[in-house]
Formats: C-alpha cells, sequence, structure tokens
C-alpha cells in the first residue's frame, strides 16, 4: 500500500487526474465508476466531500497530462446526449451503444508515462506488462455507466450509434517527434505509395511504437518524459451524432402479375416498368421504421422473371433496414403492412416478422442447397403425343449443363454451369393439342426457360432434343422453395 501511495502522489505531481492515477494502480470497474470512493478505499485520499470549496478545487486543477481532459469531459457529453433531440426521435427498446474515436496522441503520451514508470518504480512495474488500464477500457466502463443510467437505458450493440470523436490542436506536432524516433519506419513508409496519408496509423503505432521495440532512453531524448501539457491545450469534443439500428423484416411473398420485376428495372438510366415487387413491399415498411424507401435493401431466395408468377407458400425475403428510428413491429402494425401490399392486387405477403441478422445465412449462405417447384405450360411444335408425355415423366435425378443464357449474359458472366433437375412430370393439355403442362423440381439457380428450349443449344440436355422436336415455354409459374424460414405466423 506504502508503494500504491508513492505511485499516486508522483502521478498527481506531475499533473495526472484521479481517473488516470487509478488506471496506473489497476482499478477496476466499481474503482472508476466512483473514484471517490477508491481512493479512499486505498487511503489515498480522504473521502472527498461536496463542500462548494471542494467543488471550485476541483474545477482549478491542471490539465492532466495523460488524458488531456478526457474525463472531465464526460458529464457535459451525457448531458448533451440527453437533451438532444435528435436522440430522443429514436423508439428504440434496445438501448444504445457508444462509438468514440480519440486522438493517437493519447497513446504517445501513455508510452512516455509508462517509460516514466518503468524508471522510477521497477519493483511494481515490468517493462514487458502494460502498466495501467487502457484509456479506451475505462472511458466506456465509465461512459456507458452514466448513460445507462442518465437515459435509463441499457447498453446493447443492436441500439442506437452514439458517435463522438475528440480531436488535438497540436497532434501533429507531438507525433512529429516519432519520425526522429523510429527514422527507418517512416523512411518505408515513403517508398510505399500505398500508405495512407495521415502520418500514423493507430495499428501501426501499436506495432512499432512499443517498450519492446522502441528505447527508453532514445524515447526521452525526443519526447518529454513524463509528458507535459503545452499551452494548457486539452482535447475538444466533435458534435455528437446518432444512427439507429439496423433492422430485418422478413416474410414471405406471392407475385400474380406477370409484368412486374422483382426489383426496380432501370437500363440506361431508363426505367423500364413502373412498380417492382422490392418497392410495393417497402412502401408500407419504410414509414414504420422512419426512412426512405430507397434506403431499404430487398434480399430474397432467388428471383423470378418479370414474365414468371410465384404462387404457393410464396418466396422468403428480407428487408434490411439501416438506421431505424424504430426497432420493434408490433403484430397489429405487420398485419396493416400485409393488408397494405395485398391491395396493390400484384403483390401479397405474409408472415412478416423481425429477424436477426444471424438468420440471413438461411437466404444468402445457402442458395444452391435449396429445391425450388415450378410449373410451365409449354407449346410444342408438333401435337403432343404419349411418347413425348412418357420422355417427360422422368422420376430419377439427372445432371444439365448450362452456360449463361444468352438473355441474361449482359448482367452475368459467362460460365458453364452444372445443374441438378430431381425429376419432371408432363401431361397433355385437353384444349390444345400442342401443350403440355410440366412440373419440374430441379436445383436452385437452374434456368427454366432454357432448359425447355435449349437456347440454341447451350443447355444440354433440355426438352427439345428429348422429345425430338422444338418446344417452347408459354408460361411459367414458381410453385414452393423448399426453405422453411421465417417462421410461420398467421394463417
Amino acid at each position: 500500500m506504502a508503494q500504491h501511495k508513492a505511485i499516486y502522489n508522483y502521478l498527481r505531481s506531475v499533473d495526472c487526474c484521479r481517473v488516470c492515477c487509478l488506471r496506473h494502480l489497476k482499478g477496476t470497474r466499481e474503482d472508476f465508476l466512483d473514484v471517490n470512493a477508491a481512493l479512499a478505499k486505498r487511503n489515498l485520499e480522504p473521502q472527498e466531500t461536496t463542500t462548494d470549496e471542494r467543488r471550485v478545487k476541483k474545477l482549478k486543477e491542471n490539465l492532466c497530462v495523460a488524458c488531456l481532459g478526457l474525463f472531465e469531459s464526460l458529464d457535459s457529453l451525457v448531458a448533451e446526449v440527453k437533451q438532444s433531440e435528435a436522440f430522443h426521435r429514436f423508439r428504440c427498446e434496445a438501448g444504445f451503444l457508444t462509438s468514440i474515436s480519440l486522438p493517437i496522441v493519447l497513446q504517445l503520451r501513455q508510452l512516455a508515462l509508462w517509460f516514466d514508470l518503468y524508471a522510477r518504480f521497477p519493483d511494481t512495474f515490468r517493462s514487458d506488462t502494460p502498466p495501467d488500464v487502457a484509456i479506451k477500457d475505462t472511458l466506456k466502463m465509465i461512459i456507458i455507466d452514466q448513460l445507462e443510467r442518465t437515459l435509463g437505458k441499457p447498453f446493447s450493440v443492436d441500439g442506437v450509434m452514439i458517435t463522438v470523436s475528440y480531436s488535438y490542436e497540436l497532434e501533429q506536432t507531438e507525433l512529429a517527434t516519432l519520425e526522429l524516433i523510429q527514422p527507418e519506419f517512416f523512411a518505408n513508409r515513403k517508398r510505399h505509395k500505398h500508405c495512407k496519408r495521415e502520418f500514423i496509423t493507430r495499428n501501426a503505432f501499436e506495432k512499432f511504437f512499443n517498450p519492446d521495440v522502441i528505447d527508453g532512453e532514445l524515447f526521452g531524448n525526443h519526447y518529454p518524459v513524463p509528458p507535459v501539457v503545452v499551452q494548457n491545450e486539452g482535447l475538444v469534443r466533435g458534435p455528437v451524432s446518432f444512427t439507429g439500428p439496423t433492422i430485418f423484416v422478413a416474410g414471405r411473398y406471392n407475385k400474380v402479375s406477370r409484368e412486374l420485376s422483382q426489383t426496380p428495372w432501370i437500363i440506361d438510366g431508363k426505367r423500364m416498368m413502373d412498380g417492382s415487387v422490392q418497392e410495393t413491399i417497402g412502401a408500407p415498411i419504410a414509414p414504420h421504421f422512419g426512412v426512405p424507401l430507397e434506403q431499404l435493401i430487398f434480399s430474397a431466395s432467388g428471383r423470378e422473371d418479370v414474365d414468371v408468377r410465384c404462387l404457393g407458400e410464396g418466396r422468403p425475403f428480407v428487408m434490411e433496414i439501416p438506421n431505424a428510428v424504430c426497432d420493434q413491429l408490433p403484430e397489429d402494425v405487420a398485419v396493416a403492412m400485409e393488408r397494405s401490399v395485398d391491395e396493390s392486387k400484384n403483390v401479397s405477403i405474409k408472415d412478416l416478422q423481425l429477424v436477426k441478422r444471424e438468420e440471413l445465412g438461411h437466404i444468402r449462405g445457402t442458395e444452391l442447397d435449396k429445391r425450388k417447384f415450378y410449373r410451365a405450360l409449354c407449346v410444342a411444335a408438333e401435337p403432343v403425343t404419349k411418347e413425348m408425355i412418357g420422355k417427360l415423366r422422368i422420376a430419377e435425378p439427372f445432371v444439365i449443363e448450362q452456360v449463361t443464357p444468352l438473355r441474361v449474359l449482359h448482367r452475368r458472366p459467362l460460365l458453364k454451369r452444372q445443374r441438378t433437375i430431381y425429376s419432371m412430370r408432363a401431361q397433355a393439355c385437353r384444349d390444345n393439342p400442342h401443350a403440355m403442362v410440366i412440373d419440374i423440381v430441379t436445383e436452385a439457380g437452374t434456368y427454366i426457360k432454357e432448359l425447355v428450349h435449349g437456347d440454341f443449344g447451350r443447355t444440354q440436355p433440355n426438352l427439345c432434343k428429348m422429345i425430338g422436336t422444338p418446344i417452347d415455354i408459354h408460361a411459367l409459374d414458381v410453385m414452393a422453395i423448399e426453405l422453411d424460414w421465417p417462421k410461420r405466423l398467421r394463417r
């Protein structure tokens, strides 16, 4: 304890604030949340009173050489957040999280204090171990506790992001001394044109400027040990900004129109269709979460062409909503959204619900593992015969090879893909001797139209080759998608 007292008194004598003193005494979270009690418990200072005289004395303390006044300014930051209209517009039950950017010069000052303490208290501090609790870790402990108590909301990675950055006017002047300490490092940077413009990055500082690679005596020749405050300049806090959480809304959609693209269809800046599945679904969702419609990011388990319907249980989809002002989707609101989409008469949705980011792998990560069920109305050049129907009734899987179809070559790479056809079943149409309905179960990613007509031989085998006569699709429907996600809700 006597050694701790000596260290504390020394750090105070060189103008370290009380929080930074505790950092160098390996304070705990509880210590940082009640500095007065922590110092009294360690017999470093008497229990602080709250008299006006004490407050005035505290205000007159010199600027901390380690944190440059960071820990003295947190009360104003918390008060600004509490009073901010921008923060209170968010209706997020999850709470908040923080993103605080500190200048690299604090690491330089930390290094100077390390060298000083290693030299002055060798029995307590070893040069192979940081002698303090990192300033960023301490800051998080204090600011999160203060915000939780002040805002009445918990810290959560799913909450509203509170972002603030600090700057230091003399930072570049102080950092310039590093070039005198490690000239070869900066010489190498200058030889590599791809290096970032800033004088030094945080990662580079931690790697090349630490006690393992820097000589303490050399360091002290170019930078004051312990560090000092110059011109009473401290950290300057920038404006506080807020970013809402990213919300994911999932469901299933059916498309009954043969004149509607899945996403906005724009070619050379010209819109080809008035609407899309994405925009129809997003129209009632965007206002609830307080974001513009164009900000929504739409993903689905595959896609159907403009002239293809999606029937059955529907196609699973997810709408990603960045910077949402709300993180809840009550059931009555979800039902109202579903009804609003249904009124379009082109698209209907169901099972609308919030999902976690971790669940997106169902759509994005395993697309080729899913089976798709199609029904195609096909027309042959010759009248349909029992022999044709028999050749297109296949119960065993077979593999086809498809070169990227001509119709999508402008937006897809030229590749040869193998796809599995799991089964086919054809039946003739009574009212048209040239027509037949074919049910096809395929691996996801199969081009069905090309499977039927062959795409000038770019898909092999194809139905034209199987039956020995030209055949093409008149109409195509997606009947089912083998994906039991998201969970079923309202029937």
